[in-house]
């Protein structure tokens, strides 16, 4: 859910400037995410940061 918000704020596919394998499922698995933009309103930012935490 919080990729959906992130791609719904930034208009954007997350990760859409790296190569989709495994090296990106790795990076995922230990926590990256995309940045979050400063036009993000902090409601909806913490909102998509609780989606991402792997212990919500």
């Amino acid at each position: 859910m919080g990729m959906i918000m992130w791609e719904l704020t930034t208009g954007c596919k997350p990760f859409a400037n790296v190569e989709h394998d495994i090296h990106l499922v790795y990076k995922i698995l230990d926590g990256e995410r995309p940045k979050i933009t400063e036009d993000t309103p902090e409601c909806y930012s913490d909102l998509m940061k609780s989606c991402w935490d792997p212990n919500p």
